[in-house]
């Protein structure tokens, strides 16, 4: 629609009574005009042209005149356009005079040159006359609240003195199949996007909208900033819930994972995965029951099962894999302790290294995914846990560093990290801090999607005001939070992964893994993954059955689930009542297993810690072995030495069985 900026645009049924005003009729006859005046620009060009020899560039320069033309038109009736639609007709308009003008110069005016112009011409102009029908002069009309609803409303209740938006404008009411859109004309200089977000609350009572109606505020895709795009979905299309659509959801044109439609059913909301030379992470918040794991899953699974953009799927879960036993199956590898989340992390880290220096030697810039150098996508479900430096005081600090070191680093060697948690403060990347901001604004630089939760404030992570507290009740209802070009801010209907595919798909989807010289970058961890799950698992298990049978369980127990059966001779202690702890167990069984012979890096790590020097930071900078190869030679000299124990905020001390041997 196409209106002068000072004046709101009337409806049909906001039509007046009063005789029709001459100077209305310009506006109508616009489009006739245009017309007109093209016809006479080719008949008057083609005359010119045929007074001159040189009519290959007489045709060129008409062409490269006629948008010239075209905006000195506008500039000269001085018209705003004010909707999508409008601009998108008049760029059509445009693009037909650009090649109608030059042929006709050449070929001369005809009567078939003629009504193709006009067919076209008046086709793309009914958006503009429906906009200005001229009001007839019959007795008066009754208003018809029901066909615009809410101009009187926001009058009312929002614009007034004292109202959310005083001054504000509701203008340019145009139907859509789900509702209602408007251009809001806010007051410049006084209010803008972020003032409205604030009192999104008050509008909803001022406009009496009811709990299944939704609002979306949109930067406005063709005026300035004071205006918004303000639409009313009273009739949503996707109440209901919206199934999955399968790995095609992946648009490997554009690198995008469709998420699910948007409530207006305008576009679908989606999860960008890859641009050139890049993998993205991102971030979601959502509480129990809103639908973050089956998110999870839907971007997981579409990933998975790319071949154009081949990209290993790690998982983690804070709350022990309980979030989604699906992906703890599935992932290439999966972790389910705070210590198997710091592995994990680690890992990743030192094949965000290795790609670092293979794009130094060979002259690489960015990263694009092969078969040979997939990407490295993990998920950490629940992450506010393994975060927490009380949940996981030994481990959560250096946990939040690789975190966040991967976020900023890792997406341009092809390695990154979704977060997922049901807080949507800075508690979920472990607290106020640069650490935990710096995951924050890297993560949220790839994807930002807020779900329905206990929260009320989204504004300190995601930087919009909205309260997922006051979301509907619908599981996968989020907001998408897209500040690219083009894209939209808005609230949609995340896809529902259903039973019956959650049971179909995983089984069919060709996992894939690390390539060998990442696998090797990783570390020896990667090479038993399997096992350290199924370690996690019958731990679990055991766990279940001591608390069934009441026996205590250690504080530290959990910690020592991650190894490897092989690591872990104390199991066979599970079973005894007093239930002892994995040191006390270790230490009985210490005569009864094969002796181990230390290296070269055993007696580097004791001498070191005999020295005084007890945390694995500077134990690795005293030696020269990476900080991952110090956690390793840590936990061979505990559990096949028995010759060095933990001690407090992650030191280690020499044994009585290490004095004794010396």
């Amino acid at each position: 629609m196409t209106v002068t900026v000072d004046k709101p645009t009337e409806t049909p049924d906001t039509a007046t009574t009063t005789p029709t005003d001459p100077t209305r009729l310009a506006p109508k006859a616009a489009p006739y005009a245009a017309i007109g005046a093209l016809i006479l620009a080719a008949a008057g060009l083609h005359a010119a042209k045929e007074a001159t020899e040189h009519d290959a560039l007489f045709i060129a320069a008409t062409a490269a005149t006629t948008v010239v033309i075209a905006v000195v038109a506008a500039a000269t009736l001085n018209l705003r356009l004010d909707d999508k639609k409008a601009a998108q007709r008049a760029t059509a308009f445009t693009a037909v005079a650009a090649v109608w003008l030059p042929v006709v110069t050449a070929t001369g005016v005809t009567l078939n040159a003629v009504g193709v112009l006009t067919a076209l011409g008046l086709a793309l102009s009914l958006h503009w006359f429906r906009k200005r029908r001229i009001p007839n002069n019959t007795p008066t009309r009754p208003k018809n609240p029901m066909s615009e609803p809410y101009t009187a409303r926001w009058v009312e209740h929002i614009a007034c003195q004292g109202g959310p938006l005083p001054g504000s404008q509701l203008r340019g009411w145009q139907p859509i199949p789900a509702g209602d859109r408007y251009t809001l004309a806010l007051v410049p200089g006084r209010q803008s996007i972020n003032t409205i977000f604030g009192v999104l609350e008050n509008i909803r009572t001022g406009l009496g909208l009811r709990p299944e109606h939704d609002m979306i505020v949109e930067a406005h895709p063709v005026l300035a900033s004071s205006h918004i795009q303000f639409t009313i979905v009273t009739r949503s299309p996707v109440r209901e819930s919206q199934v999955w659509p399968g790995p095609g959801a992946f648009n490997q044109q554009t690198g995008r994972v469709n998420l699910g439609p948007f409530t207006d059913g305008e576009g679908v909301a989606s999860w960008k995965a890859y641009t050139d030379n890049r993998l993205w992470g991102g971030f979601l918040a959502g509480g129990t029951g809103s639908g973050k794991s089956r998110m999870l899953e839907s971007v997981a699974f579409s990933l998975a099962a790319s071949d154009s953009h081949p990209t290993v799927i790690f998982f983690a879960d804070g709350q022990g894999g309980s979030s989604s036993p699906l992906m703890v199956k599935s992932a290439d590898l999966a972790a389910i302790t705070h210590e198997a989340i710091h592995s994990m992390l680690a890992g990743m880290y030192l094949v965000m290294r290795l790609r670092q220096d293979e794009n130094l030697i060979e002259d690489r810039e960015g990263f694009a995914p092969t078969i040979d150098r997939p990407g490295l996508l993990a998920f950490i479900d629940e992450c506010h846990k393994p975060l927490s430096k009380i949940e996981n005081p030994e481990l959560a600090e250096h946990t939040q560093y690789l975190a966040a070191t991967i976020a900023r680093e890792g997406g341009k060697v092809g390695v990154g990290i979704v977060l997922a948690s049901q807080e949507s403060t800075l508690g979920a990347f472990g607290g106020a801090g640069n650490l935990a901001e710096m995951l924050r604004s890297n993560l949220l630089m790839g994807n930002g999607i807020i779900l329905r939760s206990k929260d009320a404030n989204a504004k300190q992570v995601f930087g919009v005001d909205i309260s997922p507290k006051s979301f509907p009740e619908l599981a996968g209802y989020a907001f998408c939070v897209d500040r690219e070009p083009g894209g939209r801010s808005a609230p949609f209907r995340g896809y529902y992964v259903t039973d019956e595919q959650r049971q179909y798909w995983p089984g069919r989807i060709d996992w894939k893994s690390l390539d060998r010289g990442a696998g090797n970058a990783y570390g020896p961890d990667y090479g038993r993954r399997r096992e350290v799950v199924t370690a996690a698992k019958e731990a679990a298990r055991l766990r279940v059955e001591a608390r069934r049978a009441g026996r205590p369980i250690p504080d530290d127990l959990s910690e020592r689930a991650t190894q490897p059966p092989t690591a872990q001779p104390a199991a066979v202690g599970f079973n005894i009542i007093n239930f002892p702890t994995w040191q006390t167990t270790a230490a009985d069984n210490t005569d009864s297993r094969p002796a181990a012979e230390l290296h070269k890096g055993h007696r580097a790590v004791l001498d070191q810690i005999a020295s005084g020097i007890t945390s694995p930071a500077a134990l690795a900078n005293a030696t020269g072995y990476s900080e991952r190869q110090i956690h390793n030679l840590l936990d061979e000299l505990m559990d096949d030495h028995t010759l060095v124990e933990r001690a407090k905020r992650g030191t280690y001390v020499l044994t009585k069985a290490r004095e004794t041997r010396n």
